[in-house]
């Protein structure tokens, strides 16, 4: 990002506007050793990830937000976020990340319209604490793979009443491609989240569903995520369970797994005596369901705060038929040390074990700094 452009915007303010703006952020990243699919390096002649040594970040960003009291309990809301690079390597943009305007008011809540985090992206991820690069197994990227931001969305947070609170978004596709019948599809997000929080306790719940699923290759149909546990008096547990439901692999947990499993699939179908392409339509629109669980355990002494996150999937169905050795086991040892209240050192390892025929395990360590402003 141009830090002069940034500069010029701010100074171009009127002073009264200055008072409502907060600027805030975090620089993250540190030294990585990844022997990962997700890596930059070039794989083996045999298609299996190398070793190499990476500084990257682990999802910096930087941000703007305000609001204006509009009087009568009713406030004007927004935020401008943007992902940056410690590492000077990937491309970053102005509103990459949650960017919104809206309303909020006293008694019930809140909306926003914009570009805005799912439920479990910004309201969940307890078990999955740590942080890492897009290129790492060192945390659990797998199991959080469909957390992210949804374009051109509305989403409503209601207020906290005795613990409990829920939220909905609405992500309207503006795409609208061709589905594979010929007809103009709609992959329109519904996101619906619960919570209860109460003396470091808290269960989340998650569903999310996505339109005209079974006319669009590759397409996610329906996910559930639940995550509970306690974090309080030093201790931090956490559980969670999801269930993701699509078509063909597009929703399969890793993209090399998914490549081989979808190649398998279709020679299987060829061997049977169908064309190539009648294969992969039908391997496109038969079911796929994974399911997937995850605990995380911590203990914070002093400034020292130790994790350790285990995460496992089960086999696959396609169409209703178990894919066999299609899950995997991962864990990540991890230690949180707390410098300041705003700065931190942490430092992983973690490891994924698949049991796909033809895949090799992943590794990764990192050695990094956190800081928050």
């Amino acid at each position: 990002m141009n830090k002069k452009l940034i500069a010029l915007a701010l100074a171009a303010l009127p002073a009264a506007a200055m008072a409502d703006v907060t600027l805030y952020g975090q620089i993250r990243g540190g030294y990585e050793y990844n022997k990962t699919y997700s890596s930059t390096l070039s794989k083996d002649a045999n298609g299996k990830p190398q070793g190499s040594s990476e500084v990257n970040d682990w999802t910096s960003r930087l941000g703007f937000k305000g609001g204006e009291d509009l009087g009568n309990g009713l406030k004007a809301i927004w935020q401008v976020e943007s992902a940056i690079s410690v590492d000077g390597t990937n491309s970053t943009g102005f509103g990459t990340r949650d960017t919104f305007v809206g309303l909020a008011g006293d008694g019930w809540g809140q909306i926003r319209l914009g570009k805005l985090s799912n439920y479990p992206n910004l309201d969940m991820e307890q078990v999955d604490p740590g942080y890492y690069s897009t290129q790492s197994v060192g945390g659990l990227g797998m199991f959080t793979r469909l957390d992210g931001r949804v374009n051109n969305a509305i989403r409503y947070d209601s207020p906290n009443w005795y613990g409990f609170s829920y939220m909905a978004l609405w992500g309207f596709d503006e795409a609208r491609v061709t589905g594979l019948d010929g007809s103009r599809a709609n992959q329109q997000f519904v996101n619906i989240g619960l919570s209860y929080e109460n003396a470091g306790y808290f269960g989340k719940y998650s569903f999310a569903s996505w339109g005209d699923a079974s006319n669009v290759a590759g397409s996610n149909k329906d996910w559930h995520r639940l995550e509970a546990g306690y974090n309080a008096n030093n201790i931090y547990l956490a559980f969670g369970y999801q269930q993701i439901q699509g078509y063909g692999f597009g929703s399969f947990y890793n993209g090399t797994l998914g490549t081989l499993a979808n190649n398998a699939a279709v020679a299987g179908l060829v061997a049977a005596g169908n064309s190539a392409a009648a294969s992969q339509l039908a391997v496109n629109t038969s079911k796929l369901k994974t399911k997937e669980l995850a605990l995380t355990g911590g203990y914070t002494f002093g400034a020292f705060t130790p994790y350790l996150s285990y995460a496992k999937g089960y086999n696959a169905t396609l169409g209703g038929s178990t894919i066999n050795d299609s899950g995997y086991d991962q864990f990540v040892l991890s230690l949180d040390y707390a410098l300041s209240k705003r700065t931190d050192v942490y430092t992983s390892y973690g490891h994924v074990k698949w049991k796909y025929p033809g895949t090799d395990n992943e590794s990764s360590f990192g050695l990094g700094l956190i800081h928050r402003f």
